[in-house]
């Protein structure tokens, strides 16, 4: 229906098609309708089986009155505006007034703090790090001493060799695997 009300010339020509389509709308709302009339029906049988409240009688009222007494006591009292702790915690339906804290198990939490399955640490922090430096696993240097170029030994002919066959090995791949020329498919 909402395509044809956007589009009216789609059906103009097809009075069959047209006389369908109503036809199945009404029969649609027809449906829709008892659909609703049912769960009226069925909600009206819930509400019939709700039990019945009972009249307000002199005690409900009564106890409205000192309740409305007491909450308004506890407001206007300056002692219960002043002092957060004389105030109460919780409201009449349950919800906090103030920030407060659980302390019922204070002292046994204290004492499991260090039980028997908390590891303690063995050695000093100079200890492990001695340790490390034995090891190897700390990197010693920088200063002043790193500023000092050690001279190539110029009789050390193998050695000078050694360096320029790998200086040209890394001269030789830069010129075959020229700067961007990588992965350019974006591929693996």
């Amino acid at each position: 229906m909402h395509f044809l009300s956007r589009n009216p010339a789609y059906l103009s020509q097809d009075d069959d098609a047209l006389r369908d389509l109503r036809l199945a709308d009404i029969s649609l709302s027809t449906h829709n309708t008892f659909q609703n009339l049912e769960s009226l029906n069925l909600e009206m049988s819930v509400l019939a089986s709700k039990p019945p409240t009972p009249p307000p009688g002199p005690e409900s009222l009564a106890r409205d009155y000192r309740d409305a007494q007491a909450r308004e006591a506890v407001l206007t009292t300056p002692t219960a505006l002043t002092d957060p702790s004389r105030r109460p915690l919780l409201d009449k339906s349950g919800k906090p007034l103030k920030v407060f804290t659980l302390t019922g198990g204070r002292k046994q939490l204290q004492d499991g703090v260090f039980r028997s399955g908390h590891n303690l640490p063995t050695m000093s922090i100079d200890e492990y790090l001695e340790e490390e430096r034995k090891r190897g696993g700390i990197i010693e240097g920088g200063g002043e001493a790193s500023g000092i170029i050690v001279e190539p030994d110029e009789d050390d002919y193998e050695k000078g060799e050694a360096e320029t066959l790998k200086a040209r090995a890394w001269d030789e791949y830069v010129e075959e695997n020229p700067k961007g020329a990588g992965n350019t498919l974006n591929r693996g």
